[in-house]
């Protein structure tokens, strides 16, 4: 149950004013980490060098499963986020973890985990 929330006193605004900001910080926050697990769930990727649980071949499959059209709005979606928000995002984040070009029928064709991303022991196939 939520904590009833106590009215502000009108004399108050400089402190009414941090609060805002404040709450508009944690939310710049809390999309970044949203944008973030979102981008590590996709790609498979959690850490610098730790690679994929993907293989090239499970993140081709991954995306023909979807309809060309929400690939490259999801891509685009992206590209977008990072535009919005690239000064505070971390430059791993800033693009696809996975190489790509667009194929025939717009189709998106998977390429190789990019060098940040790959596991010294292992490769990206």
């Amino acid at each position: 149950m939520p904590l009833p929330v106590p009215a502000i006193p009108k004399n108050r605004a400089a402190e009414y004013a941090e609060n805002i900001i404040i709450r508009a910080n944690q939310a710049e926050e809390n999309v970044i980490n949203e944008f973030i697990a979102a981008y590590q769930h996709t790609w498979g990727v959690n850490q610098l060098g730790g690679g994929s649980i993907h293989t090239r071949q499970q993140m081709q499959d991954i995306i023909d499963a979807m309809p060309p059209t929400t690939v490259l709005l999801l891509l685009g979606m992206g590209r977008q986020f990072v535009s919005t928000y690239g000064t505070v995002l971390p430059v791993e984040y800033q693009k696809a973890a996975w190489s790509y070009e667009m194929g025939q029928d717009d189709r998106i064709v998977i390429g190789e985990l990019l060098p940040l991303w790959q596991s010294a022991s292992t490769e990206a196939t």
